[in-house]
């Protein structure tokens, strides 16, 4: 089977990792995880992905922010298509995105955000359509 992409799953839950990773890899992606920031950070020294799916609260409550926000900052991967899940979009709905902004006094890195329990169809398509465009 060809693969239609590389995918980077950066997220602390080992459930979700897996669950990503047999989803992807069984439409034909070619798929990477790291279980933390410092670990993503480490790999992405070594490797470029086309598509990099990061939960948004990990270790502390902004470490996939702030590596997101490190990556659009960096000339490399500047323009690096990245998905962000979470458990708590609640949160950003209910403060609204621009006073999430605010809140953690950052521009929004991310390109899409994905609520957990992840909905893998529509996350499929999501990814489907960036890496068209990119």
């Amino acid at each position: 089977m060809t693969r239609k992409g590389e995918i980077f799953v950066v997220d602390d839950d080992s459930d979700m990792r897996r669950i990503l990773r047999d989803v992807l890899e069984k439409n034909g992606y070619a798929v990477q995880t790291a279980k933390n920031g410092s670990e993503a950070r480490e790999m992405l020294k070594e490797w470029r992905p086309d598509l990099i799916l990061m939960d948004l609260m990990m270790a502390t409550d902004t470490e996939g922010f702030d590596v997101a926000c490190m990556l659009r900052n960096n000339p490399e991967f500047a323009n690096t298509p990245i998905i962000m899940i979470t458990c708590f979009l609640d949160k950003v709905r209910m403060e609204g995105p621009g006073n999430f902004q605010r809140i953690l006094g950052e521009e929004w890195p991310a390109d899409w955000l994905f609520e957990k329990p992840v909905d893998t169809k529509k996350l499929l398509e999501k990814i489907q359509g960036i890496l068209r465009k990119s």
